[in-house]
C-alpha cells in the first residue's frame, strides 16, 4: 500500500477502534495518572468508537470529507483526559490533509506531525511521560525516516516500534508512573490503536485476533492521589463564536488537567472543556454562557479511586459473568453506559431511500437529525435485525466463553416485530428473549436493572421473575415537537384519532402496556412539563429515572433538578433519543421515563 484515501481511513480507523477495544481493560489496569480512575481504556475506546462513526458517516468517501467527519465526531464523542486529547490529534490531520485527494508514503509523516502539535497545543500544561510525549516522539521519528519507507505498512510499523521504545521510557518520566512500575496508559492505547491500522494493512481486512483473549497488563504496586482536586468534568457545547484561548485563561486557575478543545464543521462549531476542579458548576455556569450545553459530565475522583483499589484486588480473580444481557438500539443507551454494565445492543436499520444505515454504528443521532431535516416528505424507514443476525450475536457471544446464558431484552412487541425477531434467532440456543413493554430509556433502564442482577450472580429465572413484577410499575410520558412523524410512522394506536383533532395544541401522551396512548392536551411547552410531572410518581421513592430528548438538550437540565428536588431521584440517565425511535416522533420530543426498583 502505497497510498491512502478516504476509503482507506476510514477503514483504518475502524480497525484501530476494535484493536484497542480489545486491550480495553489491561488499560484501565494500568490507569494511575492524572489520577487512578481506572476508566483510560474505557475513554479511549469510546472517544475511538466515535471518530469510527464519524468515519462510516462522512458525507462522502472522500479523504476530505472522512477526515473531517473523524475530527467533529470524535470531539463530540471524546471521553476524559486522554479522549479529548485524541479528539485534537484527528483535528490536527485533517487540517493538514485540507484538500488532499490521497496520502502518500511521505505525507504520512506530516499527518503524524500535525496531529501531535494539535494536541500539545489542547493542552494547558502538557507533561512529558504522557500520551503527548508518545505522539511527539513518533512524530519526530516519522519525519527522520520518510525517505527511507516505500510503504505506509513499513512507515507504520517503524513508527509502532519507536512508540513502544518512547512508552517504556515513560515509567521514567511520571512519579506516578515509576511509583507503580507501569507505562502510561494513554501512550500505550495510542500505541494499540496504531497496531490496529498495521494489522488491518498486513492482513487486508480486520479479524479477531484470539491471542488478546489472554492479554494481561502487570497491575500498579502503588496506587496514588496525584491530583488535589475532587471532580473530573467535561461540557461538550454548540456554539456559533467563541475563543478558545480566552476560555482556557477564565478557567485555568479553576483546577488542573484543563483541556479546551473546539473544532468546526460545516456550519456548526463545538468545544469540548475537561478539568479537574472541585467547583464543576462553576465551569458549567462558564459553559452555558458561550453556546448550548449538549452533553454534561461531573464525576467524583475520589469515589472511583476507591472503587478501582477495590476492583484491581480483584482483577485476575474476577469470575466471567454466567448471564449476558442483550437488548437492541432502541434503548438509546449511551455508549459508555451501555459499555460500564457490559450490555450488548443490536442495532436496528434506518433506510433514507436507498441508504441503509445501522443505528448507532453507521449513523449517530447527530448525523440521523441532520439527515432527517433535509428530507421533505417521505420519512426514512425503520426495520428490525433479522433473526440470522440475532442468532450469529447469540453464538458469538457463547463462542467467547465468557457466558453460560443470554437474556435478550427488546422493545414492546406493540411497537415493533423485534423480539418476534430475537426469539426466532435464539431457536437451539440459551437464549431467552423478554418483552420489556417499553422502548428507549425504559428500555435501557431495564437492561441496566437485568445486567446488576446478573452481575449479583442472581439466576435467569430470578431475573425474568423480577423484570415481570418491575413491567408493572413503569411509565413514559412525552411530548413532541411536532405530530407529523408520529402520524406518519403509524405507531400511534389508538392515539391517531385524537391526534388529528389537536389544531396546535400540544399533546401530552404515555406508553401504557407497550401502546402509545393520548392522555392530556395543552398549549404549551411549560404547560406539557409540568402536566407530565403531575402523572409521575407520587414520592418517588425507589424508582430509576431517564428522562430523553430528540435535538433539544438544553430542557434535559431543567428537567433532572425537577426530578431530583421534587422526586428525590439520584442518579438520572439523560440522552438523545436514537435514531429508530427518532423516526417515529420527530425533533422536539421531551420524555421522562421511570421504573420501581
Amino acid at each position: 500500500m502505497r497510498y491512502l484515501d478516504g476509503k482507506r481511513l476510514q477503514k483504518a480507523v475502524n480497525a484501530g477502534w476494535h484493536w484497542l477495544n480489545q486491550n480495553r481493560e489491561g488499560l484501565n489496569a494500568i490507569n494511575v495518572f492524572p489520577v487512578a480512575d481506572g476508566d483510560t481504556g474505557s475513554n479511549m475506546s469510546q472517544t475511538l468508537r466515535s471518530a469510527a462513526l464519524g468515519a462510516n458517516s462522512a458525507k462522502s468517501n472522500s479523504l476530505a470529507d472522512v477526515a473531517d467527519s473523524i475530527a467533529i465526531y470524535s470531539l463530540r464523542g471524546a471521553q476524559g483526559n486522554s479522549g479529548v486529547i485524541l479528539s485534537q490529534y484527528f483535528k490536527g490531520v485533517a487540517e493538514y490533509i485540507g484538500n488532499r485527494k490521497r496520502l502518500y508514503v511521505e505525507d504520512i509523516a506530516g499527518t503524524f506531525a500535525a496531529g501531535a502539535d494539535s494536541a500539545y497545543r489542547s493542552v494547558k500544561e502538557p507533561r512529558e511521560g504522557t500520551i503527548l510525549t508518545v505522539l511527539r516522539e513518533i512524530a519526530e521519528h516519522a519525519e527522520e525516516i520518510k525517505g527511507k519507507r516505500k510503504s505506509i505498512s513499513q512507515m507504520i510499523e517503524s513508527a509502532i516500534e519507536r512508540g513502544k521504545q518512547t512508552l517504556a521510557n515513560t515509567k521514567h518520566k511520571l512519579k506516578a508512573l515509576s511509583d507503580a512500575d507501569v507505562v502510561d496508559a494513554g501512550g500505550l492505547g495510542f500505541v494499540h490503536f496504531m497496531e490496529g491500522i498495521h494489522y488491518l494493512i498486513k492482513k487486508g481486512e480486520f479479524e479477531k485476533d484470539e491471542s488478546l483473549e489472554s492479554f494481561e497488563q502487570n497491575l500498579p504496586e502503588r496506587i496514588e492521589k496525584y491530583t488535589r482536586y475532587r471532580y473530573c468534568s467535561e461540557f461538550l457545547v454548540k456554539g456559533w463564536d467563541y475563543d478558545v484561548d480566552a476560555i482556557r485563561r477564565n478557567l485555568e486557575n479553576s483546577g488542573d488537567s484543563l483541556i479546551v478543545a473546539g473544532t468546526a464543521f460545516g456550519q456548526d462549531s463545538y468545544l469540548r472543556i475537561h478539568i479537574h476542579t472541585d467547583h464543576p458548576d462553576d465551569v458549567e455556569a462558564l459553559a452555558r454562557s458561550i453556546g448550548v450545553l449538549e452533553k454534561r459530565k461531573v464525576e467524583d475522583m475520589m469515589a472511583q479511586n476507591e472503587a478501582m483499589r477495590s476492583w484491581r484486588a480483584r482483577y485476575r480473580q474476577t469470575v466471567p459473568k454466567t448471564i449476558r444481557i442483550v437488548t437492541d438500539s432502541t434503548c438509546d443507551l449511551p455508549p459508555e453506559i451501555a459499555a460500564f454494565h457490559d450490555i450488548e445492543i443490536v442495532p436496528l436499520k434506518v433506510a433514507f431511500g436507498s441508504e441503509t444505515y445501522r443505528d448507532g454504528v453507521d449513523l449517530d443521532s447527530y448525523s440521523f437529525y441532520e439527515k432527517l431535516s433535509d428530507q421533505s416528505n417521505a420519512l426514512p424507514k425503520t426495520s428490525q435485525p433479522s433473526p440470522s443476525e440475532f442468532k450469529e450475536r447469540y453464538a458469538e457471544m457463547l463462542e467467547r466463553g465468557d457466558c453460560h446464558q443470554i437474556l435478550s431484552l427488546h422493545l414492546s412487541s406493540m411497537l415493533s416485530g423485534t423480539i418476534n425477531s430475537a426469539t426466532n434467532g435464539a431457536k437451539g440456543q440459551k437464549v431467552v428473549c423478554f418483552d420489556s413493554g417499553t422502548v428507549s430509556l425504559g428500555l435501557g433502564l431495564m437492561a441496566i436493572a437485568a445486567s446488576e442482577m446478573a452481575r449479583e450472580g442472581k439466576s435467569l429465572k430470578d431475573i425474568i421473575a423480577c423484570l415481570e413484577e418491575r413491567k408493572k410499575d413503569q411509565g413514559l410520558y412525552f411530548t413532541l415537537g411536532t405530530l407529523e412523524y408520529l402520524i406518519k410512522g403509524g405507531r400511534v394506536g389508538k392515539a391517531r384519532g385524537y391526534l388529528g383533532r389537536l389544531l396546535g395544541l400540544k399533546p401530552i401522551l404515555a406508553l401504557q402496556n407497550g401502546e402509545v396512548l393520548p392522555v392530556a392536551r395543552v398549549r404549551s411547552q411549560e404547560a406539557a412539563l409540568e402536566k407530565i410531572i403531575s402523572y409521575l410518581p407520587g414520592d418517588g421513592y425507589g424508582y430509576r429515572w431517564a428522562v430523553g430528548h430528540t435535538k433539544c438538550p438544553q430542557q434535559i437540565e431543567l428537567i433532572t433538578e425537577i426530578l431530583r428536588e421534587r422526586f428525590g431521584a439520584i442518579d438520572v440517565l439523560a440522552g438523545e433519543i436514537g435514531p429508530t425511535v427518532g423516526t417515529h416522533i420527530g425533533p422536539g420530543a421531551l420524555g421522562i421515563f421511570f421504573m420501581k426498583g
